[in-house]
């Protein structure tokens, strides 16, 4: 099997700067997005952020939109 196909496609040393920079803009427009994209982005924030008021921030915040969501009404009657 020819594994060179796989080498040309591997990530790029950047690979998580670029993902962290993507996840900070998800959390910064967080108005268009859904819950969990946000909740997704946070942790990666929490698990590449080289800053610890940053990580603790986005686990913080994930950890809030979990709560909203399990709270959210599932519909019925109100």
């Amino acid at each position: 099997m020819d594994h060179s196909s796989t080498t040309d496609t591997a990530c790029p040393p950047d690979w998580p700067a670029q993902r962290l920079s993507e996840a900070r803009g998800i959390v910064a427009d967080f108005v268009h997005h859904p819950d969990s994209l946000i909740i997704l982005a946070c942790r990666a924030i929490a698990a590449h952020s080289p800053e610890d008021q940053e990580r603790r921030e986005a686990r913080a915040l994930a950890g809030l939109l979990i709560c909203v969501s399990k709270r959210k009404a599932k519909g019925g009657d109100a």
